[in-house]
């Protein structure tokens, strides 16, 4: 370890030193999709497979960025025909060598989520730690060529294997990607500018995934879509957005009832299943720093129903019995919930905004879903209009 730091700051000395380079990508975004293959440890048993994946990046300067990147495939375990799903999805410290025009090296470092699915024994999450190094072949100034190889090792694997305490992946990937610069600012002074994104009403739309667990499954995650409003003012805003997640594969769960006879978890419970929630959620965000790349965090409070519970009734003798049932699933299917979230918001324009944040729920007694939920969410968000026309016409 303390080699492995010597060299990652000998190389950043080495990036400090270098001159700059005569095309210049600071301030750029970085757009790319890629095939991947991926070497998987050995006491996984799984058959190396290739895979396919997208990352977006921004360059903070010419040598220094950061990025987001997710990998999908779908290996074989050994000796079995059934695929596995295996999600990866990382963010990086990039750390850029700049030669030339043509060539751009680098090397990175961060952190990567992994799900291995929901074959078993593949049921479970891990987290690792990764490092990588790659280059950039340019065919144009916005085009490039991308080739990387990355390890990813995790020092405390969930695989309910014997002798897997830790757990270590190889990922090579080629691909392309497409670079591009924000428009250039209005001119004026940098509160002026800013001020452009004041009391401004902000329509979006958004795309993530939904983690959740229940009383008889682990961590899964799923898609969800959703349409939100921000209101901003200076320094603040108010967040108002409608959301639904769509389960791949059914949820399952048990309800407490002291008339059941039988369930998966035995006398006295209900098993329920279901596969869409739908939340809408109200809430104040706070925006320190207003620049071009903005950081974002705030809180605020959901009610989130699951639709259309089923509750097996299969052990109920008289009608009344399994509306009873039913009505139990349905007082569980619906609560209120606190949240909190943190972003990343870049300011493409003072009208149009992309965004990356996260957002984690609290908990709630009786209810179907088990434990604190979790959101990964990218959208987009335009503003169609000013939100203080009503002060100004007095003028």
């Amino acid at each position: 370890m303390k080699l492995a730091i010597r060299l990652l700051g000998g190389a950043l000395l080495v990036v400090l030193a270098v001159p700059p380079a005569a095309a210049q990508h600071a301030e750029q975004f970085e757009f790319g999709a890629f095939g991947s293959y991926t070497r998987y440890d050995r006491a996984f048993l799984l058959e190396n497979q290739v895979g396919f994946g997208g990352r977006f990046g921004y360059f903070l300067s010419e040598r220094l960025g950061v990025e987001f990147e997710g990998n999908y495939a779908t290996p074989f375990p050994v000796g079995s025909t059934t695929a596995t799903q295996v999600v990866f999805g990382g963010a990086s410290l990039v750390v850029n060598f700049p030669v030339g025009d043509r060539f751009l090296p680098y090397i990175l470092g961060g952190y990567t989520y992994q799900n291995w699915g929901d074959t078993p024994p593949f049921e479970f999450v891990d987290h690792s730690v990764h490092g990588a190094a790659g280059a950039r072949f340019f065919l144009t100034r916005r085009w490039a060529l991308r080739g990387e190889v990355r390890a990813l090792y995790d020092p405390q694997t969930d695989l309910p294997v014997a002798g897997a305490e830790w757990g270590g992946q190889v990922v090579g990937s080629f691909g392309l990607s497409y670079f591009a610069a924000a428009p250039a600012p209005p001119r004026g002074t940098g509160e002026q500018r800013r001020s452009g994104r004041f009391y401004q009403w902000y329509w979006g739309a958004h795309v993530g995934a939904f983690g959740y667990k229940t009383n008889l499954q682990g961590t899964y995650f799923d898609p969800l879509v959703g349409a939100h409003w921000l209101i901003t003012s200076r320094r603040t805003s108010l967040y108002v957005a409608f959301e639904q997640a769509f389960f791949l594969t059914e949820a399952k769960a048990v309800v407490v009832d002291p008339a059941s006879s039988g369930s998966s978890a035995g006398p006295g419970f209900r098993d329920v299943t279901f596969s869409d929630v739908r939340r809408i959620q109200f809430g104040l965000l706070a925006h320190p720093s207003q620049t071009r790349v903005e950081p974002y965090f705030g809180g605020g409070f959901a009610l989130m129903q699951i639709l259309d519970p089923i509750v097996d009734c299969s052990t109920c003798v008289t009608p009344a019995e399994a509306f009873e049932a039913q009505d139990i699933a349905e007082d569980a299917a619906s609560k209120a919930f606190a949240w909190v979230l943190a972003g990343l918001q870049i300011n493409w324009t003072n009208k149009l905004n992309f965004f990356g944040q996260g957002q984690l729920q609290s908990a709630a007694q009786n209810y179907l879903l088990d434990g604190s939920t979790m959101t990964i969410q990218l959208g987009v968000r335009y503003s169609f209009g000013t939100s203080k026309e009503g002060f100004a016409s007095g003028r």
